[in-house]
């Protein structure tokens, strides 16, 4: 994996505020499509996705630590030309949209971040290495998702077979490792941009409690609860996610914390 690789994204609206969207581990662009397609007549809506899907020549050496997505990010955005840019992103993706801020706050307007990682994250293996079958990806899907719907036999067997490819199952594991090792509750408060946090109340693989930590260590920062809502809350609740997210772009950046 490397900043070279090419770069797959999917872009809807022509606003003039950029908003770039980062999926987690097992997402894709697609994750954010109703959003988007919500917002598209006000906002340009670039959902990127990450060098992470399952391809064949995933290879665990390749992947060093999570400030090579945020290198990716950066790459990204010198492509595509963006600047002053919303930066919003989901659990993987949350961690990298911070590490951006952290690296590079000048080119973020506005921060978003939904059941992000970064500082705790519950593992869905347990800390063991079970046996892969259709009913262990069933029963770790039904921990992401609050309403067992977004549980489709087609989302099963898509991760099966993903999980039956043993070189990509370490690339992935060297991922999940990265992500646990790269704590940021130190140093939260140096990103000060506005910053507005939505979560799931039903999430169990980032309870409330992690909400509450990022609310108290980002200096800026206003936090809404999703009723109903697990781990992703852009697949689960998009309409109201989108609502919630619209009312944050449209108030004036000294008023973030008044949001309702």
């Amino acid at each position: 994996m490397s900043v070279c690789e090419s770069i797959r994204y999917l872009e809807i609206g022509r606003g003039n505020v950029p908003v770039v969207l980062l999926h987690g581990l097992f997402g894709s662009p697609e994750n954010w499509r109703v959003i988007m397609e919500d917002l598209a007549d006000d906002y340009r809506l670039l959902a990127l996705q990450f060098p992470i899907d399952h391809q064949s020549n995933r290879r665990h050496t390749d992947f060093r630590g999570i400030e090579q997505l945020t290198d990716y990010v950066e790459a990204f955005l010198d492509q595509v030309g963006l600047e002053d840019v919303v930066l919003c992103g989901n659990s993987l993706g949350g961690q990298v949209a911070v590490d951006l801020c952290l690296r590079d706050p000048g080119r973020i307007r506005r921060l978003v971040i939904t059941g992000s990682a970064g500082l705790f994250e519950r593992s869905l293996s347990g800390g063991e290495r079970p046996r892969v079958s259709r009913q262990l990806v069933r029963d770790r899907a039904e921990d992401i998702f609050h309403d067992r719907k977004h549980v489709t036999d087609e989302l099963v067997e898509e991760v099966y077979q993903m999980l039956t490819d043993r070189k990509y199952v370490r690339f992935l594991i060297r991922i999940a490792k990265a992500t646990r090792d790269r704590n940021m509750s130190e140093e939260l408060w140096q990103v000060k941009l506005p910053t507005l946090i939505i979560w799931g109340k039903d999430d169990t693989i980032t309870p409330p409690f992690v909400a509450e930590q990022f609310r108290e260590g980002l200096p800026n920062a206003r936090l809404v609860y999703i009723d109903d809502c697990g781990h992703a809350p852009p697949i689960e609740q998009p309409l109201q996610f989108s609502r919630i997210l619209r009312k944050f772009l449209t108030s004036p950046i000294p008023a973030c914390r008044s949001l309702g």
